[in-house]
């Protein structure tokens, strides 16, 4: 009887066990359905990309809140599921982020981690652009504060953080393409340009500097108006030669470009006459050696070229009409260029006039 008794015993608690184990498999199962669900299904898979910013000390289940207010994940429990699971709730970045439909929880987590969402601006700021130019660049392009940044530039206490005693930025904004993040705040953007500026401008230039006898500020106003005179960097080292050597001979520099920065015409148009009498200390025309600043932020060619000039004995240049100039060592060969670029300049009137004429005679005949 015992014997019954025990082998009844046994069968019952190996049903038990089967049972237990197979209630554990079951719940194993759903769990890892449900565990690969929270990491692989997938988000809204219709609709446009949706940009979110993640303020900066957001915490984990604040991220989460914010990322299911905005519709791009279903299930706020699933992600954040996800997210408990690999432990990157301490480790996702703050910033603007465009984040595409039909994304999984894994790759949101993982690009949130890495910040590959992170909305990026492409920002071109070109050479010879004022510091009015520049900040309505980024206005357009990342929606900064135009008026803050022109602020930042003129902010005589940060413009000594970054090492310039002459109380402004002008001048050392250097034109370059930059990538900057959606988050980035006017301030950010000017530590981004200031830091790319003194990386280009390093100790070999600085010694350069002081080899020509010049500070810092004198080569950045010098560049600025070689940048101003020419777009062709074949011709800046010219260009620059030519100033050093007015300077030299106490000769008034006689540059259009700090006429046209005087006039404060944007965009710079034909000067006058009556123009090269305007009063103003920038105008080179009436004072002597280099403007009290620069007149827009100089490129690197630009910059390169005030630091190293070519040696000639040019004084004077003149447009050819053809993008360039004509360079000449005297006052009689400059009256000579001068009459050509302006006999050059007439016949081109003459065949737009021609052209023009064409243009409405054709169009009357098919009337």
């Amino acid at each position: 009887m015992k014997e019954v008794m025990n082998e009844q015993g046994k069968g019952s608690r190996s049903k038990i066990l089967l049972i237990s184990a197979g209630v554990i498999t079951f719940l194993i199962i759903i769990l890892s359905i449900f565990i690969y669900r929270a990491f692989h299904s997938t988000n809204y898979p219709a609709g446009e990309p949706v940009v979110v910013t993640i303020p900066k000390g957001a915490s984990f289940s604040a991220i989460a809140d914010l990322l299911h207010e905005n519709n791009v994940i279903e299930s706020r429990f699933a992600f954040y599921l996800a997210g408990r699971i690999l432990s990157w709730e301490e480790k996702l970045q703050s910033g603007m982020f465009e984040i595409p439909p039909a994304i999984t929880n894994y790759e949101l987590l993982k690009d949130l981690r890495y910040g590959r969402l992170r909305k990026v601006f492409d920002v071109t700021i070109f050479e010879g652009y004022t510091i009015n130019r520049i900040a309505g660049q980024l206005q357009r392009r990342m929606n900064l504060d135009s008026t803050k940044v022109v602020q930042l530039a003129n902010d005589s206490t940060l413009a000594a953080q970054y090492g310039l005693d002459h109380g402004t930025l002008k001048g050392y904004l250097l034109p370059d393409r930059y990538r900057f993040f959606g988050d980035h705040t006017e301030r950010d953007v000017i530590d981004i340009i200031m830091n790319e500026f003194w990386k280009f401008y390093d100790d070999s230039l600085q010694r350069r500097t002081e080899e020509l006898g010049y500070s810092i500020h004198d080569v950045i106003i010098m560049a600025s108006i070689v940048e101003g005179e020419t777009v062709l960097d074949r011709e800046k080292p010219t260009v620059a030669g030519l100033y050093y050597n007015r300077i030299r001979r106490r000769m008034p520099l006689q540059a259009d470009a700090t006429v046209q920065y005087a006039l404060s015409d944007e965009p710079p148009r034909r000067l006058l006459y009556r123009d090269y009498r305007v009063q103003s200390p920038f105008n080179t025309y009436l004072y002597r050696g280099l403007p009290p600043g620069p007149i827009n932020n100089p490129g690197r060619n630009a910059i390169l070229a005030s630091l190293y000039p070519e040696d000639h004995n040019y004084l004077y240049m003149v447009t050819d009409g053809t993008g360039g100039h004509t360079f000449s060592k005297t006052y009689n060969e400059h009256l000579r260029a001068v009459r050509q670029f302006r006999q050059f300049r007439a016949e081109r009137e003459r065949e737009r006039e021609l052209e023009k004429e064409k243009e409405q005679a054709a169009g009357g005949g098919n009337e």
